[in-house]
């Protein structure tokens, strides 16, 4: 029997913590590499009055392996959960879109719900065929993940 995936909180000591700073540098990576496929423009809203971000989830899967990640830091865990649980909930309504970075070996995907990224890959893979399919079975598990 296959374990069941959980979603990992991960909170930061500060705005310049170096994990945040590695988070925020692959989520701008896949904002700005190149769409596979005819797609809409992605929305993406800045804020001058959010909070400082707190932290971020982690989709893993039974053995640890990163999954998915927001797309968003959070100003709380709880922020986090419950934004978790709503996606959980609109999972039939996400639409993926696959991405090329800079390298032809570097694909990676993110999910948008109503044209508002919501949740990335959490690392690039070497085929465009591998990031898709873990695009598919991602959400799949997202789905029914252990909060």
């Amino acid at each position: 029997m296959s374990g069941v995936p959980s979603f990992a909180f991960v909170t930061f000591g500060s705005a310049s913590d170096r994990r945040l700073a590695g988070w925020t540098a692959f989520r701008d990576s896949i904002l700005t590499a190149t769409a596979i496929g005819d797609v809409p423009p992605v929305l993406v809203s800045a804020s001058t009055n959010v909070p400082p971000p707190v932290g971020i989830w982690r989709l893993l899967a039974s053995n640890n392996r990163e999954l998915a990640r927001s797309w968003v830091a959070y100003p709380s865990c709880d922020a986090a959960r419950a934004d978790v649980t709503r996606l959980q909930s609109a999972v039939s309504s996400l639409a993926v879109t696959v991405v090329r970075g800079r390298s032809a070996s570097h694909y990676g995907w993110f999910a948008t719900l109503d044209g508002v990224p919501v949740i990335s890959s959490g690392r690039w893979f070497g085929a465009l065929s591998t990031s898709a399919h873990s695009a598919a079975t991602t959400l799949a598990d997202f789905a029914h993940a252990t909060v």
